[in-house]
C-alpha cells in the first residue's frame, strides 16, 4: 500500500532519480493512476507514461489526459458539438508521423507500453483543447486499494530533451492524502482531473483520444513478441541516458588487495570463526560482537565456498533496507554485485526470475541475492526461493535473532547447504521457544567472540562509562507502585497456567506501561541539562537513545506537557548549543539516509534516537552516547554499546552516560519494589561497567546505593 512507500515531500532530478525513486516505487502500490500532462506529442506521451510498465503487471487502471492546440474558431466549433472528429483525425495523423520517425529505445519501449494497455483496456487517454493556448496541467493522482492517495504536481517540457536530467531541470511535489493538513494542496488538484475528465470546464473542451491513434496502438501491441516489462523500461532508460550496463551477477567474487585504501587481510577472530563453522559442516551460528566483523567475515566465507562450489548462490537475509544497503556497497568490494530484494518488487522480480533460471540451468557461475525479512515473507519472493537448487544454497541470516520469532517459520529455506546465521546477542533472554526454534534454522553458536575480547585485542575503542543515578518523582512512584503490584497479581493468577508470561497480552501491556515510567522519568531531563552544563560545548558525533513515552514537565509552567521524551531532549540540546537531528521510525528511509549522511559529515553534533540505531547502522565515528531510556533485553543495551565502540580514526576512548532509575530514598520497601527496581537495572550496569576503563570508580560511585540495598555483589 502507499502507506508503506517512502514518499519524499519534493523530488529533484538533480539529487533524485524520478523513475526509480518515484514512479516505479509508488505506482507498484497503485491500483489506479489518474494523469494530465501537457501538449500532445511523442515527447510527452513518452514522459507522461513512465513506469506504464508496472501497470501491465498490476491489475488496474490508467486515464490520461494531454493537451493539443487549436485555434480559437475550433475550438467553439468543438465545444458546440462540431469538428470533432475533424479534429481528432488531425491529432491522429500528427500522433502516427512522429510514432513512424522517432527511433530512440526508450520511446519504443513506453509506446509498446502504452499501446499494450490501450489494447486490453487498462488505458484511457483523453485529448484537453485550449483556444489559441496550450494545456499545461501537469498532475499526477496515484490511488491504492485502501483509498488512500499520492497526487503530485511537477514542471517538465515537451521536448524530447525534458527526458534527460543534464538538459533540464525537472522538480515534482507529493502530497499525502493521508496527512490531514495537506488536504488543502492535494484536493483541489483530484477534483479538477475529475471534472477535466467529465468535460466540465467551460474553457477546455476534452475529446475522446483520435481512433486513428488507437488502431495503431492496437497494431503495436499485437505485434509484440512479449510483454512490456519494468526490467526492459530501465534497460532502455539506461541506454537513453548512456550509462553502461552492470556487472553480470555471474561473475566470480573476489578477495579485494584493499579495502578503504589500507591493504586488507582477514584477522585471527574471523578465521578462527570460519574454521568452527566449516567444521561443524558449514551450518551454525557466529555470536561476534558489535563491530566485530560479522559482514566481512561471513563475505569472505562466501568467496571461499564460491571458488569451491560452481554456481553457489548465496541469500543474504536482513532486517532493514539501511542495514540491507550497507551489505550491497560491502558485497561490491568482493566483486559480488547482488540482487537488491527490496523497495518495489518490480525493481528485483525480473533480475531474481533470471537468476532462478540461470540456477535451475546451470549457467551462473555464481549469484547474489539482498533480501529485507518483510519481501522474505512475500509470496513472490517465495516462489522464487523454493525454485532454487538448495544443494547449492549458502543463506545467510544477518542480526539471525530476528528469525527465532515464530512468524518466520516456514519462509527460511532450512534444507540450504550452506546455513550461517549472524548476531551479536542470539539468545532471546525470555524465551526458550524462540531460541529453539532459532536453532532449528541455523544449528547451534559454533563461535563467539566477546566485547570484552574485542576491547583487549584492539578491536572495538575502550570506554569510559558514566552512571548517573535519577529518582522517580512522587506521582511516577505511586504509578510504579501500582504497576508493580497488578503485575504481581496477574503472574500470580497464571502461575498454574502452562503458558508463559510472553504469551499473556495484558500482562504485556502492563509491563510495557511500567517499562515506559521508568524509561520516560522526568529527573532524567534534569540530570541531563546539568550534565550539558558541565561538559559546556557541543560533543561532535554523540547519541542521545531515548524512550518513546510522554514526560512531566519540569516546571509546570512550561509548554512541553504531554511531549515525548525525545521532543524535549532535542529541545535541551537545541537550548546547550547543539545542533541535532531525530532518528526515528517516523523518518523515511530517503530522510534517515541524508541524516546519517549530515551526522556522519559532522554537519549535525547529535543524533536522538528511539529504538532505529539498536542494531546494524555502522556510524564507526560515534563516540559519546547519552543512554536515558533502554529496555531490559540485554540484546538492546550490549548492541547500543557495540555501536559506540567501533573503531574510527582518531578515536581513542569512547564515552557512554547512563541514567539509572531508582524509587525515592524515603520510600519504605517493604514490599521490595525499591530493590527489584534497582537490580533490574543494575543488570544492565553492571555489563557496562565490568568491561569500562574506569570499573572501580563506577563501583566507587555506586557503592552508597548498593550497600543500602545490599547489592554489592552484582557489581
Amino acid at each position: 500500500m502507499l502507506r508503506d512507500v517512502d514518499i519524499k515531500a519534493v523530488y529533484e532530478s538533480e539529487e533524485d532519480n524520478l523513475l526509480t525513486d518515484f514512479y516505479i516505487p509508488a505506482l507498484s502500490e497503485a491500483s489506479s493512476y489518474q494523469r494530465s500532462v501537457g501538449y500532445f506529442s511523442a515527447a510527452t506521451l513518452t514522459y507522461a507514461a513512465q513506469a506504464f510498465s508496472v501497470f501491465i503487471e498490476n491489475e488496474g487502471h490508467i486515464q490520461l489526459i494531454v493537451g493539443a492546440f487549436v485555434s480559437e474558431e475550433d475550438f467553439e466549433a468543438v465545444k458546440s458539438g462540431y469538428k470533432r472528429k475533424e479534429i481528432a483525425d488531425q491529432l491522429g495523423t500528427q500522433f502516427l508521423q512522429q510514432v513512424d520517425e522517432e527511433t530512440s529505445s526508450i520511446f519504443q519501449c513506453r509506446v509498446k507500453a502504452l499501446a499494450w494497455l490501450v489494447s486490453h483496456n487498462r488505458l484511457e487517454i483523453k485529448v484537453a483543447l485550449r483556444p489559441n493556448g496550450l494545456f499545461h496541467e501537469k498532475v499526477g493522482i496515484i490511488k491504492d486499494a485502501d483509498g488512500d492517495c499520492i497526487v503530485f504536481t511537477g514542471s517538465a517540457n515537451e521536448t524530447d530533451k525534458a527526458l534527460l536530467p543534464q538538459f533540464n531541470y525537472e522538480s515534482i511535489n507529493a502530497f499525502k492524502s493521508w496527512v490531514p493538513e495537506l488536504e488543502p494542496h492535494w484536493k483541489p488538484h483530484a477534483l479538477k482531473f475529475e471534472r477535466l475528465w467529465n468535460n466540465e470546464y467551460s474553457g477546455t473542451a476534452v475529446i475522446e483520444f483520435p481512433e486513428a491513434a488507437k488502431r495503431k496502438l492496437d497494431l503495436i501491441s499485437k505485434a509484440l513478441e512479449e510483454k512490456p516489462s519494468v526490467e526492459m523500461e530501465l534497460s532502455a532508460w539506461n541506454e537513453f541516458l548512456g550509462k553502461p550496463k552492470k556487472q553480470p551477477t555471474s561473475t566470480l567474487p573476489r578477495v579485494p588487495e584493499k579495502i578503504h585504501g589500507s591493504n586488507f587481510e582477514i584477522r585471527e577472530h574471523q578465521t578462527k570463526a570460519l574454521n568452527k563453522w566449516r567444521a561443524n559442516d558449514f551450518i551454525g551460528i557466529l555470536a561476534l560482537c558489535t563491530g566485530a566483523g560479522k559482514t566481512i567475515t561471513s563475505i569472505y566465507g562466501t568467496v571461499q565456498i564460491a571458488n569451491k562450489v560452481p554456481g553457489l548462490i548465496t541469500v543474504i537475509a536482513v532486517p532493514y533496507q539501511d542495514l540491507a544497503d550497507q551489505w550491497i556497497e560491502v558485497l561490491e568490494l568482493f566483486n559480488i554485485h547482488a540482487i537488491r530484494c527490496y523497495r518495489s518488487r518490480h525493481l528485483w522480480e525480473g533480475r531474481l526470475a533470471n537468476a532462478v533460471h540461470a540456477n535451475q540451468t546451470g549457467t551462473a557461475k555464481f549469484t547474489a541475492i539482498v533480501v529485507v525479512n518483510r519481501t522474505l515473507k512475500s509470496p513472490s519472493f517465495q516462489r522464487h526461493l523454493k525454485a532454487l537448487d538448495a544443494n547449492k544454497m549458502l543463506w545467510i541470516g544477518d542480526e539471525c535473532h530476528h528469525h527465532g520469532s515464530l512468524s518466520f517459520k516456514g519462509y527460511i529455506p532450512t534444507k540450504a547447504r550452506f546455513r550461517l546465521g549472524l548476531s551479536a546477542t542470539p539468545e532471546h533472554y525470555l524465551s526458550e521457544e524462540r531460541n529453539e526454534h532459532l536453532e532449528s534454522i541455523y544449528g547451534k553458536v559454533v563461535d563467539q567472540y566477546s566485547l570484552a575480547e574485542a576491547v583487549k585485542n584492539g578491536i572495538l575503542t575502550p570506554y569510559r562509562y558514566n552512571v548517573i543515578p535519577v529518582e522517580l518523582n512522587a506521582e511516577e512512584s505511586d504509578k510504579y507502585r501500582t504497576l508493580s503490584a497488578q503485575i504481581g497479581r496477574m503472574i500470580a493468577a497464571q502461575s498454574s497456567s502452562k503458558k508463559g508470561n510472553s504469551d499473556n497480552e495484558p500482562l504485556q501491556a502492563k509491563l510495557r506501561d511500567r517499562a515506559r515510567v521508568v524509561a520516560s522519568a522526568s529527573q532524567k531531563i534534569t540530570a541531563l541539562r546539568y550534565i550539558l552544563d558541565e561538559i559546556n560545548h557541543p560533543i561532535p558525533h554523540s547519541l542521545f537513545y531515548c524512550g518513546d513515552g510522554l514526560i512531566d514537565p519540569e516546571d509546570p509552567e512550561e509548554d512541553d506537557i504531554g511531549l515525548r521524551q525525545i521532543q524535549v531532549v532535542s529541545k535541551v540540546l537545541h537550548d546547550h548549543g547543539w545542533t541535532s537531528s531525530q532518528f526515528t521510525a517516523r523518518e523515511n528511509r530517503r530522510q534517515r539516509d541524508e541524516i546519517l549522511d549530515s551526522f556522519k559529515r559532522g554537519y549535525r553534533d547529535s543524533l536522538v534516537a528511539i529504538k532505529c540505531l539498536d542494531e546494524g547502522i555502522d556510524i564507526p565515528a560515534c563516540r559519546t552516547a547519552f543512554i536515558l531510556a533502554s529496555s531490559r533485553d540485554p540484546r538492546q543495551f550490549i548492541q547500543r554499546r557495540g555501536r559506540i565502540l567501533r573503531r574510527s580514526k582518531g578515536k581513542d576512548l569512547a564515552e557512554i552516560y547512563d541514567f539509572l532509575v531508582m524509587l525515592p530514598e524515603a520510600e519504605d520497601d517493604e514490599s521490595g519494589y525499591s530493590r527489584r527496581l534497582l537490580k533490574a537495572e543494575l543488570a544492565r550496569v553492571a555489563e557496562f561497567a565490568s568491561l569500562s576503563a574506569n570499573r572501580h570508580e563506577c563501583y566507587n560511585s555506586l557503592r552508597p546505593i548498593l550497600t543500602r540495598y545490599s547489592l554489592e555483589h552484582l557489581i
